[in-house]
């Protein structure tokens, strides 16, 4: 190879390199926003069973419904657990793991599960549940259009989890575990509905949040981020007393909003660690809610 094509070659191999790296960090922003949006959907999906089981005390002829629920949950919690189980194998790279029938298959599997856990409900006529709201559920979210929805964008049987990269892969399934939590939670939704109840408005589990302008700098850049708790219902209590700190170092807050920069030097992951303590406006204690988050810190690969 004359020193012309090296340089052709090297040159086509960075712009390789930096279109690579720059689609792998959109895929971990979604990866990262997923799994943040997870458990906001877990936590919700038990504020709503949580409800259902006080108000199955006033209404006990609704009894079966909490049992149905937490099968529901059940159900999504295992697909949960599957998910997490590959997510594990990919940081190890361990690529052997990745196996279209198995990860497509536990995806109808838990589909089904769901909806035969509903459809036995019908024959309770205490419920009011009717076959055709069933089907109705089914045709708007589980299967549109009677087909299993689009995975990035390819159709479900054609779409391959064995040829992607392993930001890919953890972002897609990120995906497939907040659509399972997101099914349960319509379900149980429905489920509750039939009892004429909703969610106690209550002050419990919220989520800490970090929402960064990126999660890959490149040295010297700043990274920045905004922090805050997310309530499951939405919930806003403006007069509430509430501290942000990361790494034991207070930050300004505004509007319950915190706004967290630091400038690194050195490559890699750097992690932080997020308490905020809220004082519960309906006890007057504090409670501190924590959780720990990282971001990338490289070279820019081209110009």
């Amino acid at each position: 190879m004359n020193t012309k094509s090296l340089i052709y070659f090297v040159c086509s191999m960075l712009l390789l390199c930096g279109c690579e790296l720059g689609t792998d960090r959109v895929y971990m922003e979604m990866y990262t926003a997923m799994n943040v949006n997870s458990d906001v959907l877990e936590n919700s999906i038990q504020s709503e069973i949580r409800t259902m089981e006080q108000e199955v005390k006033k209404k006990p002829d609704y009894k079966a419904l909490v049992p149905a629920a937490r099968a529901i949950e059940a159900s999504a919690l295992d697909f949960v657990k599957f998910i997490h189980n590959i997510d594990k194998r990919l940081d190890e790279r361990d690529f052997k793991t990745i196996n279209d029938d198995e990860i497509k298959g536990n995806i109808i599997a838990h589909r089904h599960k769901t909806i035969d856990i509903l459809k036995k409900l019908s024959s309770n006529k205490n419920f009011g549940i009717k076959d055709r709201e069933i089907q109705n559920i089914i045709e708007l979210h589980f299967f549109p259009n009677g087909i299993l929805p689009l995975i990035n964008g390819k159709l479900f049987d054609n779409y391959s989890f064995e040829n992607q990269s392993i930001a890919c892969n953890k972002a897609i399934l990120a995906k497939q575990k907040n659509d399972a939590l997101m099914l349960a939670k319509i379900s149980v939704e429905f489920l509750a509905s039939r009892m004429n109840t909703t969610v106690l408005r209550c002050f419990s589990r919220p989520v800490v949040v970090s929402v960064p302008k990126k999660n890959f700098i490149i040295k010297g850049e700043t990274f920045e981020t905004e922090i805050f708790l997310y309530y499951p219902h939405n919930i806003t209590h403006s007069k509430v007393e509430i501290i942000i700190k990361v790494d034991d170092k207070e930050i300004p807050i505004q509007n319950g909003v915190g706004t967290y920069k630091t400038t690194s030097t050195v490559y890699g992951e750097h992690r932080y660690e997020v308490v905020i303590s809220v004082k519960n406006p309906f006890n007057g204690k504090f409670e501190r809610y924590r959780r720990a988050f990282s971001f990338e810190v490289g070279e820019r690969c081209y110009e």
